[in-house]
Parts: C-alpha cells; structure tokens; sequence
C-alpha cells in the first residue's frame, strides 16, 4: 500500500548533517493556475542550480536540508544557531558554510564571525575545502572544540538555493530567502513558513536548555521565533545589538537577533556580546 502524506509538510532525519523533506504541492498550491505558474518558475529555478535531488515525483517536492544537532552531551551550555536557508553546494558537500566563492575558499561564518564571537577553532583555513568538512563536521558532532558552547545548526527555511546572486529572469534574483520567496509566492511561501517554525521549535524544544540559549541571523527567523512582546527585526537594532528576547511559548529560552552572515563585522561583534551575556547570567545564577 503507498505511504499517505499526512501533512503538506513532512521531513525525515538523516545520518550527519542532512534531512529530507516532502512537499504535498496538492496541498500548497489548491488552485491549478498557482500550481502551474510555480512549475514553470520551478523549471527556470532547477536549470541554474543544477540541483537534481531537488525533484517532483508524484504531486511531491523532494529534496535534501541540512542541520547539525549533535547528540553527545557535556556540561556546556547549548548555543542553536538558526540560519536563513541552505545553500545548495553546502548540501551537495555536507557541511554548513562549506566555502566561499570560486575558489572554495573558508566561508567567513567560520572564518571571521565565530572568531570574533571567540570561537576561534572551527576554522580550518589552510585545508582543503573536503578535508576542512570532515573535521569541523566531526568536531561539531564530537563536540571536540574548545568552545564554552556547546553549539547546534538549523536552518529556518529548509528549501536549498544558490548562495550567490546568480540566477536572474524576469521573475528577479533567486538567491537565498527571497529567491525562495519568488520561487513559491507569498501566500505558498507563509503556509511552509507555518511548518517551518514548527519543525525549528521541535530542535529548540530538544537542544536548548535555559542555561543557553537561540541566535537567528535571518529577519523571519526572529519574526517567527520571538515571543509577541518582543520586538519586531529591524536590521539596524540587530547592528546596534538590541534585538533580544524570549522564544515564544518558551519564556525560559532566550533569544538574541544577529546580523545576517554577509555583515561578518557586526555579526560576530553582536555574536560575542550576547554569547558573553549567556556566560555572565549563568556565573550569576551559579553564584
């Protein structure tokens, strides 16, 4: 007998750093019209990321995410850090941030930001970009760092685009959130927002501890995540390092807004502030 799809939105984990997701296009686009465009805007999309796991078979959407929760614990607070979405070359490789440009050069999220929040030794500059994978992976996953932290990868949307700006039709850029945005439309876009902030809540529920706590570096991460007395994203009060806060229905979680990844100056500068201010709290309450 075949599966039924219970829900428009369905995921499965993987081993490592990946899990699979399931899009009911029945359920996401009801009208044909809606259905029909985003197919068209879908084919344009496939021919410029050449990303063949992403597939239709049978009124699904099939493709491949990432997130890395390690399950081995330690006596170290847990960071979540929940990015934006995936970029496809990071799933093809299997590591979050797995380079940077044409060169395959160490992405500034390892490079610059972790650094300058004080995590200095994730960075493997120097290495290969397969070699560089493995070991941070590994090291994530062993947690065999040197961090006060113990730290965990999300992403808030899980639907893979190119990271760069390198897909342009008369539908505009399809890079990164907003490409995903053009990609499915508004009204489809805020109906997988919905399972999205479920799924992400799930990770939270499971990983973070009130001694840690939740950093988003995407505006609808901390839309979606904070709790309703919190403030709105504004990127000029991620900068100034005021956005924080509480998870919503989680009020012992907190919440801190960073820069997004492409401002790796004020990223990791907010990044250290707030992961400073988790330390002192709890020096506190151990106190």
């Amino acid at each position: 007998m075949a599966k039924v799809q219970k829900s428009l939105f369905e995921y499965c984990r993987t081993p490592a750093v990946s899990f699979r997701c399931t899009i009911d296009l029945t359920r996401l686009f009801l009208a044909p019209k809606d259905r029909k465009e985003f197919e068209s805007r879908f084919e344009k999309f496939q021919h410029v990321t050449n990303n063949k796991k992403i597939k239709i078979f049978k009124d699904k959407l099939i493709y491949d995410s990432e997130q890395l929760i390690p399950t081995k614990k330690d006596r170290r607070p847990p960071v979540l850090f929940v990015l934006g979405n995936p970029a496809t070359h990071s799933i093809e490789r299997g590591m979050f941030f797995t380079s940077e440009g044409k060169n395959g050069k160490e992405h500034r999220f390892w490079k610059n930001i972790l650094p300058k929040a004080g995590i200095g030794d994730l960075c493997f500059e120097g290495l290969l970009e397969d070699e560089r994978n493995i070991k941070r992976r590994n090291a994530l996953l062993e947690l065999d760092y040197q961090s006060p932290y113990r730290i965990g990868l999300c992403v808030f949307i899980s639907f893979p685009s190119n990271a760069s700006r390198d897909f342009k039709n008369e539908s505009g850029d399809c890079s990164g959130i907003q490409g995903i945005k053009r990609l499915f439309g508004s009204k489809a876009f805020n109906e997988l927002v919905k399972h999205e902030r479920r799924r992400v809540m799930t990770v939270i529920r499971e990983f973070v501890t009130r001694d840690g706590g939740v950093f988003t570096f995407q505006s609808d991460a901390w839309n979606e995540l904070r709790s309703e007395k919190d403030s709105g994203y504004s990127i000029s009060e991620a900068k100034a390092k005021k956005l924080k806060g509480t998870v919503a229905e989680m009020p012992e979680i907190r919440l801190f807004g960073i820069p997004p990844t492409r401002l790796s100056g004020p990223a990791g500068e907010t990044l250290k502030k707030f992961l400073d201010k988790i330390s002192r709290h709890n020096v506190m309450a151990a106190s």
